[in-house]
């Protein structure tokens, strides 16, 4: 009999790193094979939980954000279940913005209007010296994948200078 792959996700409405310029009335994300409970999704805006609906129909999940959702950056994270019970896990983000608000927008200065790259712009308000660049350094750190490797790395590295210690100091090199 042949190996089986994996369900995957083959795509999703709204594409990945799609801009649109209101919020979807659902997001749909469609994988190889039909899927079983318990599959899920969440959406977030701009870091923040907001409520939505779930449902799986076959190789389909349709993630219907609140009526009320915001604009700003978008992540559907979702957790399913293939037919085969594997769990597959993955992100789709997206941006919602709307092109009339910020045409509408009057400017604080009536001055000369500056432009700041976007790696200056503080991630956090509470701490100008934290770039936006910085904040997505520092979310890779946090993950326990590559904290645990990083471990891994010096429990290794640890014992091969221990290994090589005592193969220095043997006592078969004291003969005299």
């Amino acid at each position: 009999m042949p190996a089986q792959a994996h369900t995957s996700l083959i795509s999703s409405d709204p594409t990945e790193g799609a801009r649109l310029e209101s919020v979807p009335e659902r997001v749909v994300l469609t994988f190889t094979e039909n899927l079983r409970e318990p599959s899920e999704a969440g959406v977030i805006v701009d870091g923040k939980a907001i409520d939505s609906k779930v449902q799986v129909d076959g190789p389909r999940v349709v993630v219907t954000p609140s009526a009320d959702a915001p604009d700003g950056a978008y992540e559907v994270n979702y957790r399913v279940v293939s037919a085969d019970g594997h769990p597959i896990t993955g992100t789709i983000a997206f941006t919602v913005t709307n092109p009339d608000a910020v045409a509408n927008e009057a400017p604080a200065d009536e001055g000369t209007p500056t432009t700041v790259p976007s790696e200056q712009i503080s991630a956090d308000p509470a701490d100008p010296t934290e770039t936006a660049a910085d904040a997505k350094d520092d979310s890779v750190w946090s993950s326990p994948l590559v904290l645990g490797a990083l471990v891994v790395v010096v429990v290794l590295a640890i014992g091969g200078a221990t290994v090589l210690r005592r193969r220095s100091t043997s006592p078969d090199d004291d003969r005299s």
